[in-house]
């Protein structure tokens, strides 16, 4: 069969998730774009994906005919994160520490048993899982050219067998490059949104808004102690990664008025918050790989403050759609002088930079690269 792609997905959450994860998304993307240009896929994803990917489609007013060039694979039952925290009972006083990983693990050596299965049925296979090392010796071995899109930062270690492989990797920002330049990289390819569905509010209430995991390396506490000297209410949203600085740093400051937290949200109460807020705040301490919750505040029009790690810095026009800043200082005096960026401007820029019709053809020209060299 010619020119049949295998898009591997998840192996954790299904594709699209309900709530959070941000490589589903855009995994899902991926394969609706390039199913709508006419190309044959399978497709992997946990379990749900099905269910979620045609649910979406039918939310967001897609051609369901699309379906007719997807085959689906639902890989396991979740790792017990993200959509599947329910489905799965791990109970931490009877079984081991490691034993999320190893279900994982488990995961990931059925999608190996798929790609061994399924070897005459596609031509190339574009990447999306964590653990993409994993993959890389039976690829080799099955004769398949394997496009590794780094949804995480690389490491030593990584890039040492990225390099020993000569392995295809897609950045999704240009500073996922900077600390190992010299591996296989093909072009820069961003992170898409369907801006279709984050409608455009050009009159937002008097909040800020910062949505994102719960972690030191996300850095919560700056957003709060900004805001609070900013005098605006700022309302936090997203999952506890660690509970410790949580409970000891965030949790002290919520008082329900001020500062308000809200537990993972679903889609539909994620667009409305972005909507309504007056700024969404960013201020990461680590290399952010991109940051797709940006370009969703920005296509409601909601302008963006953060610190310039990672992706945010090549998202964020200084003084155009929000501001780069790098203290709390900075960021309170940012979040006095909001009203000075245009919200129109926001959502036009990702419109233009960021939709997944401009992302999608990107992923279609180069992926037709390698068919036609293979052809």
């Amino acid at each position: 069969m010619k020119n049949k792609l295998l898009i591997l997905g998840s192996v954790v959450s299904p594709c699209p998730p309900l709530f959070h994860g941000g490589t589903e998304r855009v995994a899902y993307s991926q394969a609706k774009e390039l199913a709508k240009r006419g190309l044959k896929i399978i497709f992997v994803g946990a379990k749900g994906t099905i269910n979620n990917f045609t649910n979406q489609l039918k939310f967001e007013k897609e051609n369901l005919e699309i379906l007719k060039n997807i085959e689906f694979f639902e890989i396991g039952g979740g790792t017990g994160f993200g959509d599947q925290k329910d489905s799965l009972k791990i109970n931490p006083q009877i079984t081991e520490a490691s034993r999320k990983l190893r279900l994982e693990l488990v995961n990931i050596s059925l999608v190996q048993k798929l790609m061994i299965e399924k070897k005459d049925e596609y031509d190339l296979i574009l990447n999306n899982l964590r653990g993409e090392a994993i993959l890389l010796p039976l690829a080799v071995l099955l004769g398949k050219k394997i496009i590794n899109v780094m949804h995480l930062n690389l490491f030593p270690e990584l890039a040492d067998i990225f390099k020993h492989y000569k392995a295809y990797l897609i950045p999704i920002s240009n500073s996922q490059k900077e600390l190992f330049p010299n591996l296989n990289y093909l072009p820069t390819i961003y992170n898409p949104i369907n801006t279709k569905i984050f409608p455009f509010n050009p009159k937002p209430k008097d909040y800020a808004l910062m949505i994102s995991t719960i972690g030191y390396h996300k850095n919560q506490l700056d957003a709060i102690l900004a805001a609070k000297k900013a005098g605006i209410k700022l309302i936090i949203a997203g999952k506890i990664r660690d509970n410790n600085y949580f409970h000891n740093h965030i949790r002290p400051h919520i008082d329900g008025k001020n500062i308000v937290y809200y537990d993972e949200l679903n889609f539909e109460e994620k667009i409305k918050l972005y909507q309504d807020a007056k700024v969404f705040l960013f201020p990461i301490k680590w290399q952010e790989p991109f940051g797709l919750v940006v370009i969703e505040a920005l296509a409601c029009g909601t302008p963006v403050i953060a610190y310039p790690h990672g992706g945010p810095k090549e998202i964020i026009i200084h003084g155009k759609n929000g501001y780069l800043v790098s203290s709390i200082d900075q960021m309170t005096q940012a979040i006095k002088n909001i009203e000075k960026i245009d919200r129109s401007f926001c959502r036009q820029d990702v419109v233009n930079r960021f939709d997944e019709k401009i992302i999608g053809e990107k992923y279609f020209n180069v992926l037709n690269f390698f068919f036609k060299k293979r052809n």
